[in-house]
């Protein structure tokens, strides 16, 4: 699983230590250009972890298991010399999901009530609660360089999930939807634009197709300030996720086909949201389902199948060649 790439190209995600079934280990991976795939290990006591975000300095934010009398997950930060530091909780369970070049992280973090909650770390104050829309929890997803965070949150009395973006000084701001209840957003970049998924109708559990067009669906989302929130459209099968965002303003996710399997795309606002598989060569092997992360020089991670195996990617997409 490729989920986090940085601007120099590095990427980080998880992998299986074994090719035979049952897996023995999951580890979080470091790969960077003329080194490859690098194992970032695991938490003391476990054989499991993934990596989330990595920043420009190569530090890779993620979550492992920590074993005891019940297994749960710890965040931690990797450096590029492969130490892992644990980074502690708010109360129980942690997950890091993303981090910027100031070493800011965001994550979840469970509470002394047993509630997840969306949170800011920093090395100077350690894990902040960033608390929720007013209902019982929340999640951090993505953070820019302005500390600012995109997740989703419970609102008040828990009647709807909604998306939001968190501020420092401000604090977190509902986006709304696309006409649905529920909304959740993955991605934020320095303008602090925000990509999601959205709601598009009552019916939030099926997708109906009219013409061609999904309605009552689940959409991918831009959400701009003084704009607001936008339908950035779909594939054939109705729904679609976006889950990152660069500073060019070039959307990645995935949408599903009419046979109900999904393809990665790539949105842009004079192109609409274009299948990644049809930049690929004739031949190359591949099928892309998803795709995670975006950097400014517009490479792509996700994951696939090559050659009915799979197996994360990174996709350049000015000259478009895949390294599995």
């Amino acid at each position: 699983m490729a989920l986090g790439i940085n601007q120099t190209g590095s990427v980080t995600g998880g992998s299986y230590k074994s090719s035979g079934d049952p897996h023995i280990g999951y580890h979080a991976f470091r790969y960077v250009d003329g080194l490859g795939m690098v194992d970032v290990g695991a938490l003391p006591g476990g054989d499991v972890s993934e990596g989330h975000g990595i920043n420009s300095s190569g530090v890779i934010a993620g979550a492992g298991l920590v074993v005891g009398s019940d297994s749960v997950s710890n965040a931690f930060l990797a450096s590029p010399q492969g130490v892992l530091s644990d980074i502690g909780t708010v109360d129980v369970f942690s997950f890091a999901r993303d981090i910027n070049d100031k070493g800011q992280v965001t994550g979840e973090s469970s509470n002394s009530l047993g509630n997840d909650h969306a949170f800011l770390w920093t090395q100077s104050d350690g894990m902040t609660d960033l608390g929720t829309l007013g209902g019982s929890t929340s999640v951090g997803r993505s953070i820019n360089e302005n500390g600012q965070i995109s997740g989703e949150s419970k609102s008040s009395n828990d009647s709807a999930t909604r998306a939001f973006r968190f501020t420092p000084g401000v604090g977190m701001v509902d986006l709304g939807t696309l006409g649905g209840r529920n909304s959740s957003a993955f991605g934020i970049n320095d303008s602090g634009q925000v990509v999601g998924e959205s709601d598009t109708g009552f019916n939030n559990g099926n997708n109906y197709l009219f013409l061609g067009l999904s309605i009552l669906g689940t959409h991918a989302f831009l959400w701009t300030e003084g704009v607001g929130i936008i339908d950035l459209g779909h594939f054939p099968g109705g729904h679609s996720t976006a889950h990152a965002i660069n500073n060019r303003g070039i959307v990645v996710g995935s949408s599903s086909l009419k046979d109900g399997s999904n393809h990665a795309f790539m949105w842009t606002k004079s192109g609409g949201m274009v299948d990644l598989n049809g930049l690929l060569p004739r031949g190359s092997g591949w099928v892309l389902y998803d795709a995670w992360d975006i950097n400014d020089n517009s490479q792509i991670v996700g994951n696939g199948l090559h050659n009915g195996k799979a197996h994360a990617y990174r996709l350049n997409y000015q000259a478009p060649t895949l390294a599995p």
